[in-house]
């Protein structure tokens, strides 16, 4: 369980900075112990496919026994449409999975009863795509959003219904989806509260109850946030979830040995 770290960006998109390069990754994933990563940058629109390239080309460039994949996070194109994301898109880059989920609150104006229901309607929509692998970080928000509009800022998971979280654990289940424990979004996040941080372990230990698998990953941005994924992995112990409820590629890695096969979508 501990050892794996499936949420990962790189400088190749401009989304982390330049310290993210694909041989510093696996090295300082190495010096934490994590035997199995995979880098997932953005597509959040298909005229950002090219830029993928260069990361496969130097995840195919390394010499390393740690499994490295080579997957691919999704965003919702906009309220309630899909990903720009198909078959053909996957098998063209080579994609070996992908994680999605909600990046925006899609409000135009402040009601967090309608902004928690808007991210749950998108959880269960990311957990009905077949080519969906890992929902990632539900209930994670970007804060310049509530700061321009000078909104509250979203810091207590008591306004999401337990009944969402069952829910969400109960289709997860049903579709193969793994929920993600995210360190830098919601564990490690300096934005959110210690008290946010025990609701939130709270908030997946419901989802817990109702039988999905989870997947982990660090999220990491800048090289030394790639220890964050520890604190995922504390959350895996915390939850006392087992090595089969732990998701991990169905495949082998791109590059480097692969671990205990799984099942996926």
């Amino acid at each position: 369980m501990a050892g794996f770290d499936f949420h990962i960006h790189t400088k190749y998109l401009g989304c982390a900075n330049g310290t993210m390069e694909i041989p510093a990754i696996v090295h300082e994933c190495e010096q934490l112990g994590v035997t199995a990563l995979a880098i997932t940058d953005h597509l959040n629109a298909l005229d950002k496919l090219d830029l993928h390239r260069p990361i496969r080309r130097d995840i195919e460039a390394l010499d390393t026994d740690t499994a490295v994949y080579f997957g691919v996070e999704l965003n919702f194109t906009g309220k309630d449409q899909g990903f720009a994301y198909s078959a053909e898109v996957r098998d063209e880059l080579g994609f070996q999975f992908a994680i999605g989920g909600i990046h925006s609150t899609y409000l135009a104006a402040y009601d967090v009863k309608e902004m928690v229901a808007i991210q749950h309607r998108h959880h269960l929509k990311a957990c009905a795509d077949p080519l969906v692998d890992v929902l990632v970080h539900p209930y994670w928000f970007g804060r310049k959003q509530f700061e321009k509009n000078e909104w509250p800022w979203f810091d207590s998971m008591r306004a999401v219904p337990a009944s969402y979280a069952r829910e969400l654990g109960q289709v997860a289940k049903e579709t193969g989806t793994a929920i993600e424990i995210n360190a830098c979004a919601n564990l490690e996040n300096p934005a959110y509260s210690e008290e946010y941080v025990k609701e939130y372990v709270a908030y997946l230990a419901v989802i817990a109850e109702e039988g999905p698998r989870f997947a982990v990953g660090s999220d990491a941005h800048d090289i030394g946030r790639l220890r964050t994924i520890q604190t995922a992995w504390q959350v895996v112990k915390q939850l006392e979830l087992t090595p089969e409820r732990i998701w991990q590629p169905n495949c082998a890695p791109m590059v480097g040995r692969r671990g205990q096969p799984q099942t996926s979508k």
